[in-house]
């Protein structure tokens, strides 16, 4: 059995060239110290094809907008925040072949990208395109609207490191309450509880954007 056989189900394309994804997970301290290939090819690769598909989903799904409104949804959408959340959330981090003393945080949106460059190696733009849209669509969904906290305060900003952790569970186990926790780098400034995760991470956008605002920043 494949070593990469979970990443590959948790993408949702399954590899004909199983050495371009080990090269997309392999960060350049393990393989200087192995002597073998670093996602940083990949990631240069994949960062070209990451803004392509963004820019024309958005300008599809946008008809009416600008290119300065497109251009701050594509920025938004392909920043380091929701490729790292991203990639977490598909478990990246386990597959990862890094330097112990390496923080993972600040590589996995660069994996993510690497890993897009090795899907459209191995099997071309519509599986990559598959790929992006599907893991990105909460940031280009055009229902989400003024409404969408979370894509606003991405908006706003574009090169801060957002985290929302649960940090507690409450109530019974067919109708319980989340707590999260919102970080921007590193430090905690919003906790808000809901029926949905989902719905608690808005709760607490929602906060850290009057929080901005209220110091004059235009959100």
């Amino acid at each position: 059995m494949s070593a990469l056989k979970g990443l590959q189900q948790a993408i949702g394309y399954v590899f004909k060239d199983e050495s371009l994804l080990t090269v997309a997970v392999t960060h350049p301290t393990y393989a200087n110290e192995h002597r073998t290939e670093s996602y940083q090819r990949l990631e240069y690769l994949g960062d070209a094809i990451l803004d392509f598909i963004v820019a024309e989903d958005l300008f599809r799904r946008f008809p009416s907008a600008d290119e300065g409104v497109l251009t701050k949804k594509r920025i938004a959408a392909v920043s380091a925040t929701p490729l790292m959340k991203k990639a977490r959330e598909l478990g990246f981090e386990k597959y990862l072949k890094i330097a112990p003393h390496v923080n993972t945080d600040s590589v996995l949106g660069d994996v993510f990208e690497a890993i897009i460059a090795a899907i459209y190696l191995d099997g071309g733009m519509e599986e990559t395109k598959k790929f992006v849209l599907r893991s990105l669509e909460e940031y280009l969904d055009a229902k989400a609207g003024a409404r969408d906290y979370k894509s606003r305060l991405n908006e706003a900003l574009p090169k801060a490191r957002i985290q929302y952790r649960e940090i507690g569970r409450s109530g019974p186990p067919h109708d319980p309450v989340f707590e999260i926790e919102l970080e921007i780098d590193g430090k905690p400034v919003a906790c808000a509880s809901g029926g949905s995760k989902k719905k608690a991470e808005q709760e607490c956008a929602k906060q850290a954007l009057k929080k901005l605002a209220s110091q004059g920043k235009n959100v």
